[in-house]
């Protein structure tokens, strides 16, 4: 896989035009406005910086700005209508949480982005993706992005069963939910306690490319076993430590390659 170079994002204040409540925990608040223009198309895996309790009139350097910025995914994005998607999970008080849970139609809301991503093989015939609901928006942008013939194979630690939710509105899969309040789990340890059941039904690890999203630590952990087992390497392989548990504002690029 290939992931675009890092160049400085344009600042874009967009505007509320819609809200729905997913799930008990999950936001989905669709952005519009003109500044949407030459916005370009996210690629999967993709990320954006939203900048709260500001809305710059002139392009301003996102370094200056950082405690008051979150990155997340762009769930998707209508050229034509100008209008981009972003799922926000509701975890109590927090910048991005609690602004998501208080937004209302015609609140305003600067972006910077698209940034990062990357390109889907062609060839590849299954994807087996390890995520927590922080990484379920890009889960179902990589889905979305599998060529035709590409099994996916989608295991989803959520808070309980109310958060199950479609990946994809115009993909039918069936991922494997799993519920840490049921089992009073600590985030992660349930998507590692079920890896050996993955590990068990693969039959061919060369046919597998793998990729984890999840809390930093755990996403750490995953990877470490992953690279343990025979036939799965480092090129088939992408780990992202999408936030770390008693960390505000974690940065958005921790591959746990270090």
């Amino acid at each position: 896989m290939i992931f675009n170079l890092k160049r400085r994002p344009q600042m874009r204040q967009v505007t509320v035009q819609f809200i729905e409540q997913v799930t008990p925990r999950v936001r989905r608040i669709v952005f519009g406005g003109e500044t949407l223009a030459g916005f370009s198309a996210p690629r999967p895996g993709a990320h954006i910086k939203l900048l709260f309790n500001a809305a710059p009139k002139a392009p301003a350097d996102p370094k200056k700005m950082r405690s008051q910025m979150r990155t997340y995914t762009p769930r998707h994005f209508n050229p034509d209508s100008q209008e981009l998607t972003v799922e926000f999970v509701l975890h109590g008080d927090g910048l991005a949480s609690t602004w998501a849970a208080q937004a209302q139609v015609g609140d305003t809301l600067t972006i910077a982005g698209p940034g990062g991503g990357m390109d889907i093989p062609d060839r590849l015939t299954t994807m087996v993706m390890l995520v927590d609901e922080s990484a379920i928006p890009a889960a179902g942008a990589v889905l979305e992005a599998l060529p035709a013939n590409c099994t996916p194979i989608i295991i989803c630690e959520v808070e309980d069963a109310r958060e199950q939710r479609s990946l994809s509105s115009s993909i039918e899969v069936a991922p494997t939910w799993l519920f840490r309040q049921e089992q009073a789990a600590s985030p992660g340890l349930l998507l590692e306690s079920y890896l050996p059941n993955v590990l068990t039904s693969v039959k061919d690890f060369d046919d597998v490319f793998w990729w984890i999203a999840c809390e930093a630590n755990m996403m750490r952990r995953l990877r470490s076993q992953l690279l343990k087992q025979p036939g799965v390497s480092k090129d088939r392989l992408v780990s992202r430590g999408y936030w770390k548990s008693e960390t505000s504002n974690y940065p958005d690029h921790d591959y746990g390659e270090s």
